[in-house]
């Protein structure tokens, strides 16, 4: 895809403006400004508060209202917006994938994977992808650490970590905030929060929701059938702060969380009137649809529902000694079901229909112990972690002509020992080590599969038609005397790891920083999610040595700040997809090697106008790797492109009356990124997405008590893709999936 003349001078007059380049403290630096009296950001990125310019970690923090301005609502829309970021999904907003660095799930997509990004609510686990988008509002930031993360953050981490923090109840007076919206597509929204106080300084209350109800961007052609990616979404959280002495804080948290989108848009890339690929060039194809437009008999839905408690509890042995105790469970049910393959409703027959029906449970158990006295901070302790993923999904093929059943439980179990020192030895030198211990213990257990003549599909993906008894059985058996379906035997899975850090810092006198740091990361051996036809496979875990070295800091009297970043990663073992014919295979890629630069930087040469700006170049690619239709050495890993930029305008245009108008502009680059480990070869050259930047911008009225907003999401209506499958081994079909088309609304908020 190809930017215009505009797109390419914007993006050309943020690089000049902010050549030098910088970090994670970009984009949040005004909107946050109040977290310290100097105006620095304060993250926890190492567990602890701490200015985010004297954190020798590559990290970024984004405010709640960074997030508004930059019209981001939902996890999708957040790639770009964080070097090296990508976010990307087969399932449209539901289900996102992360990508950092170049190291995700690639083209796994299977709901019982652990992402290799570690998703933090409030610095508890989240094992299930399907929920990771419900809880992006009423937050104090997100914090996003690139790179392996080993040892605070240790479960999973090979790419780096996503903390979602919420804001707290403020233990004095009453407040609050509402907020409506409405924008095309016939999409309504409405967020709150109230937050009150129950004793003044001793326990406070605050409560929160997000909702939003519209039509699918993607049209839909198919007879009878709604449009494609539409919203649908309600959230809420409660939080109950509690602080009955200055030595004890209590937090106690309850979250829910609702989605029931229509499925994304899938456009088949096989031969035929639904063929995808022309529309590139044409604007329409044979049967006359445009590019945002899909022909879908059995479009489906992406069901998810998620509840859950977490409680914390911090007591103060004494000036320099604390315990902190995390505990929290999470349950989730995900239920997405749509045509599988992207065929045209006019084919006399639906290859695949598919029906993934999971239910999580997750829980999490961390005892921390925390040392600071002057220039020392010593933090140690343990982790369990348990999830569990009940799977009960349903494949129909040839329009109901025969159905294929698959069930399983996975469980894992992940237990840790972990200690961290940061040491200043005076005013310029620093030292962090860091070490974690990790033993995962899986098993795949109470599982089946199975294929049988269909008893009679209708279409609606009913699962009561399924003739257990006279299906034959792939893994397990039926037992007639019983009249039940006898599983196959357990299969265990142990992996364990010794990671960690290492890092040396140099500050000088005005406050600059230069650090170095090694760091190893690890993700648990996996077991294949879809393995229904063959048999159930298992991987190594991945492993990642990385090497950094970076600098951050402010200059042109804090008027500049900047934050650079290179490094090295050597990566091994990474799991990834493969399907031959009906069979789906989980493989380890052996080596790949990761390098790059990113930065940040953020100018402020008045109280009226900021310009932001961050960017990445990544050269990752395969060293050593033979999968099943050849090597793959030498070929770039997907979700990884080499150029990635994104860049932001805050700007005060006029005050008047009680308020000011305020003009943010933004706009996000991306080079090529191929959605297939094998890139060109073997005929995928189609999954990929090319070159593209994409505008946003926004307009508002601002006042201490209300806010008028005006925006534009993908001004000038680029045509990209989210994201892409290869079916061709099992159907002879790819497809690719729509990003969203130019979208445009306004809101009103309220605040008290």
């Amino acid at each position: 895809m190809r930017t215009n003349q505009t797109t390419r001078r914007l993006l050309a007059s943020l690089a000049l403006t902010t050549a030098l380049a910088a970090p994670g403290v970009a984009f949040a630096q005004a909107d946050a400004a109040a977290a310290a009296p100097n105006g620095e950001i304060i993250v926890t990125a190492q567990r602890r508060a701490e200015s985010i310019l004297k954190v020798p970690v590559a990290v970024t923090a984004m405010s709640q209202d960074d997030l508004t301005k930059r019209g981001i609502t939902n996890t999708a829309q957040m790639t770009g917006m964080v070097p090296s970021l990508q976010v990307n999904s087969p399932y449209g907003d539901s289900q996102p994938n992360f990508t950092i660095r170049g190291i995700g799930v690639a083209n796994e997509h299977n709901p019982n994977q652990a992402s290799p990004v570690g998703i933090y609510f409030d610095d508890a686990y989240i094992a299930a992808r399907a929920v990771h988008g419900l809880q992006l509002f009423d937050l104090e930031r997100v914090e996003v650490l690139r790179g392996p993360q080993g040892t605070l953050y240790g479960r999973n981490t090979t790419g780096g970590a996503i903390n979602f923090l919420s804001k707290k109840p403020s233990l004095s007076g009453m407040g609050g905030n509402f907020q409506v919206g409405y924008a095309n597509y016939n999409t309504f929204t409405a967020s709150g929060a109230l937050d009150t106080t129950l004793a003044e300084g001793k326990a406070g209350l605050r409560v929160s929701f997000n909702y939003g109800h519209g039509d699918g961007y993607i049209k839909n052609i198919a007879q009878g059938e709604p449009d494609a990616n539409s919203t649908d979404f309600f959230s809420a959280r409660a939080i109950l702060l509690l602080k009955p002495t200055d030595d004890l804080t209590v937090t106690l948290k309850g979250t829910y969380g609702r989605s029931n989108p229509t499925q994304a848009g899938v456009f088949n890339l096989g031969t035929g009137e639904n063929d995808r690929n022309p529309v590139l060039d044409t604007g329409r194809n044979e049967k006359g649809m445009t590019f945002f437009e899909t022909d879908s008999k059995r479009l489906g839905h992406s069901y998810v529902r998620a509840e859950g408690v977490e409680l914390t509890v911090k007591y103060d042995l004494s000036d320099t000694l604390s315990l902190t105790s995390l505990t929290s469970y999470d349950h989730a049910q995900q239920e997405f079901t749509q045509e599988g393959t992207g065929l045209t409703s006019a084919v006399l027959t639906q290859p695949l229909d598919t029906l993934y029906g999971n239910r999580f449970k997750m829980f999490n158990q961390e005892v921390r112990l925390t040392y600071a006295q002057g220039d020392t901070n010593i933090q140690a302790g343990g982790y369990y972690g348990y999830d569990k993923d009940a799977s009960n999904s349903y494949y129909w093929l040839f329009d109901g002509a025969a159905m294929i059943h698959q069930f399983y439980d996975q469980i894992r179990k992940s237990s840790a020992v972990f200690a961290q020192a940061d040491q200043k030895f005076n005013s310029h030198f620093g030292a962090t080590l860091g070490l974690r211990y990790t033993w995962d213990r899986s098993s795949y257990q109470n599982y089946a599969s199975s294929i049988a003549p269909s008893a009679g599909y209708t279409g609606d993906r009913s699962t009561d038609i399924f003739p257990i008894d006279t299906s034959f059985y792939i893994h397990g058996s039926y037992d007639a005397a019983s009249g039940k379906v006898v599983s196959g035997p357990t299969i265990p899975l142990r992996s364990s790891a010794l990671t960690g850090r290492l890092a040396l810092n140099y500050t000088f006198d005005n406050g600059q920083m230069l650090y170095a740091s090694y760091s190893r990361g690890y993700r648990s051996a996996a077991y294949c999610g879809q393995c229904f036809s063959a048999p159930i496979n298992t991987t190594k875990p991945e492993k990642v040595d990385a090497y950094e070295v970076g600098a951050k800091g402010r200059f042109i009297d804090n008027m500049l700040t900047l934050s650079v970043s290179a490094f090295l990663m050597k990566y091994r073992n990474q799991q990834i997809n493969e399907t031959d014919g009906a069979q789906t295979l989980l493989a380890n890629v052996d080596k790949s090697k990761i390098k790059g630069i990113e930065f940040e930087a953020s100018l402020a040469p008045s109280s009226t106008f900021r310009i932001s700006a961050n960017g990445s170049f990544l050269d990752a690619k395969y060293q050593k790797a033979q999968l099943l239709f050849g090597s793959i050495a030498g070929q770039r890993v997907p979700y990884a492109p080499r150029f990635q930029a994104s860049g932001k305008i805050d700007w005060e245009l006029a005050k008047y009356g009680d308020g000011a108008f305020n003009f943010t502009p933004s706009v996000v680059y991306s080079s090529l990124s191929y959605f297939t480990p094998y890139n060109k070869l073997n005929g995928n050259g189609r999954l990929k997405q090319g070159p593209n930047a994409k505008v946003n911008a926004q307009l508002s009225y601002d006042t201490d008590k209300y806010t008028v907003r005006l925006w534009v999401n993908n001004l000038f209506n680029r045509k990209t893709f989210a994201d892409g499958l290869d079916l061709r081994g099992a159907f002879g079909y790819d497809y690719l999936v729509a990003a969203p088309p130019r979208q445009f609304g306004g809101s009103f908020a309220y605040r008290f």
